[in-house]
């Protein structure tokens, strides 16, 4: 398992964009942004749609499940916070749930609770919380659920 993440580092700031998901996390509710003009889902929250442009914005309650697209195994930490914590995972986690009506799949990326063993792409992933010291903000991260089908795995 990769060691613990030190998030008294991480100088945690929301802004007015992402404000909403930041709620949402500290509920245990993945939340990405929606049009409420044309019904567009994206991640990472912004100001306005990035499909048609309206500012009039809301939220889609994501299951909390997802399938690895992509991911990358971090040996050098860019972050104090994240120093013991090497060997981890980031991956991009593809929502099923909150693909878009032209088949447009809304992606989140994510550091995995698993070791780099468990990542592979394809693999099933459901959403878990990280809670910062004093429950300043909770994190979602994501722990792989099953086996990939057809999985490609990232081989030394």
């Amino acid at each position: 398992m990769p060691g613990p993440i030190d998030y008294s580092l991480i100088n945690h700031q929301p802004d007015l964009d992402s404000a909403g998901w930041w709620e949402g996390t500290a509920a245990h509710r993945l939340l990405v942004p929606s049009c409420e003009d044309c019904a567009y889902r994206w991640f990472p929250p912004g100001p306005v749609c990035p499909s048609c442009r309206s500012m009039n914005l809301g939220w889609h309650e994501a299951e909390g499940r997802g399938v690895i697209a992509g991911y990358v195994v971090v040996c050098h930490p860019v972050l104090a916070a994240f120093r013991e914590a090497v060997p981890y995972v980031v991956a991009l986690v593809e929502l099923p749930d909150c693909a878009n009506a032209n088949g447009e799949p809304v992606r989140i990326g994510g550091v995995l609770v698993d070791d780099e063993d468990a990542a592979a792409i394809g693999a099933p992933v459901e959403v878990v919380y990280d809670h910062a010291p004093d429950d300043a903000f909770v994190v979602p991260r994501w722990r792989v659920s099953g086996e990939a089908a057809d999985g490609w795995r990232f081989e030394n």
